[in-house]
């Protein structure tokens, strides 16, 4: 069965591309969606947080994230909601998910476990990176 993830990201973004490509090089099927073009509306943006802090979303790297003093003071969720969907420059990217799973940013051992994948070409015989880098510890 193919494996299919869904991309949030913003383009250009070199982090976002080479996370695409990391998965997509590993069978994986990537939908993409740009936030610069196609910004979450608040409904989505709810569904995406869930119940957790949306705090843990944003990019304080963000030129908008100082602007909006979000690195002094923090709105309550509901404008928060409506500060990311004006501004989805604010959002971490890229946010990879797959299911119920998510993971932000271009962790490769978490995509790596999330997607169940195994690594070829690399001497590990089938192995993934992460049973590779367990073993690695274990042998210390």
């Amino acid at each position: 069965m193919q494996k299919r993830a869904q991309m949030l990201y913003r383009n250009p973004c070199t982090i976002c591309d080479d996370a695409k490509k990391f998965l997509e090089d590993h069978g994986v099927i990537v939908k993409v969606r740009d936030l610069t073009r196609e910004p979450l509306k608040k409904r989505e943006l709810s569904a995406l947080f869930g119940t957790h802090d949306p705090k843990h979303y944003l990019d304080m790297m963000s030129p908008t994230y100082e602007k909006q003093n979000l690195d002094t003071h923090t709105p309550p969720r509901h404008e928060l909601m409506s500060m990311l969907e004006e501004h989805p420059e604010l959002l971490r990217h890229p946010i990879v998910m797959c299911g119920r799973l998510m993971t932000i940013g271009n962790n490769r051992r978490q995509m790596i476990e999330m997607f169940q994948l195994t690594m070829s070409g690399n001497g590990s015989g089938g192995r993934s990176e992460a049973d590779n880098q367990s073993n690695d510890k274990s042998k210390s």
